[in-house]
């Protein structure tokens, strides 16, 4: 079963809508079989933790359009005084799919030195590494506009369990699983990296870590509801904990090239 939550992070996802509804970002109906490359309608969240122990997830900034092609923002830092992470880069558009369809997500990370290092929320943990720290992943994201209900027991509070799912193609030795996440490396991935996902209901869970299959008509309401479509930072055993960069090795920047459903 797959884990998308952790101790410290349940407020980062119970916090989603209301955060996005703060920025005011313009919302798709219809008009577009995919999202527009557009850096003003992609935000940025983040968190860090406050003196007292709270998490602060809240949203960042809006990307920057590429002139070229695509979206970009620069990693936070998360060995500063006050470490910083990034949990997801989000666009709000309402569309409706069916398991045919295919999710596709072309990035590209890069940095300002080869050894500029990643570091991922340490809250995670570090599953089957010989270190403390993991450098963090980044993988699809949807999130859907089911009524709320109460089954997310993971959570708590109201929500429904089948509004959140995170693509996780069962794990390979590739730094792309297969197609399914990327796992940061340092000095960036020297090139683009293509994640693409059908909506298989075996290749997505949800915010509890249960898969489609195990609920195939709760998994095809979903994706007849999508509301937002994003991307989702997480280390260790968690999918949205966040990433950061260590400022002491140098910088980084993540580019969405293209993100289309087809």
């Amino acid at each position: 079963m797959g884990k998308s939550y952790g101790s410290k992070t349940k407020l980062t996802l119970l916090s989603t809508i209301a955060a996005v509804a703060l920025l005011s970002l313009a919302g798709v109906a219809n008009a577009d079989s995919s999202p527009r490359m557009v850096g003003s309608q992609w935000a940025v969240f983040e968190e860090n933790t406050l003196p007292n122990g709270d998490l602060h997830f809240f949203p960042a900034t809006h990307a920057t359009t590429i002139p070229t092609g695509g979206v970009e923002f620069p990693f936070p830092d998360a060995t500063s005084p006050s470490p910083t992470y990034v949990n997801f880069i989000l666009n709000t558009f309402t569309t409706s799919l069916i398991e045919s369809n295919t999710i596709t997500a072309t990035i590209r990370v890069t940095t300002s030195s080869p050894i500029t290092t990643f570091v991922g929320n340490p809250n995670g943990g570090c599953p089957g590494a010989s270190t403390s720290t993991c450098p963090g992943t980044v993988r699809l994201f949807i999130q859907s506009n089911l009524p709320s209900d109460g089954s997310a027991f993971c959570v708590g509070g109201n929500k429904n369990v089948n509004n959140y799912w995170w693509s996780n193609t069962p794990v390979t030795a590739t730094l792309v699983s297969p197609g399914s996440y990327y796992l940061f490396t340092t000095g960036g991935s020297g090139g683009t990296v293509t994640l693409s996902v059908p909506l298989n209901p075996s290749d997505w869970s949800n915010i509890c870590g249960q898969f489609g299959t195990s609920n195939l008509p709760a998994f095809d309401s979903a994706i007849a509801n999508i509301k937002y479509v994003a991307l989702s930072f997480g280390s260790g055993f968690f999918f949205s904990n966040g990433v950061g960069v260590d400022g002491t090795t140098g910088t980084a920047t993540f580019q969405l090239i293209s993100y289309t459903i087809s």
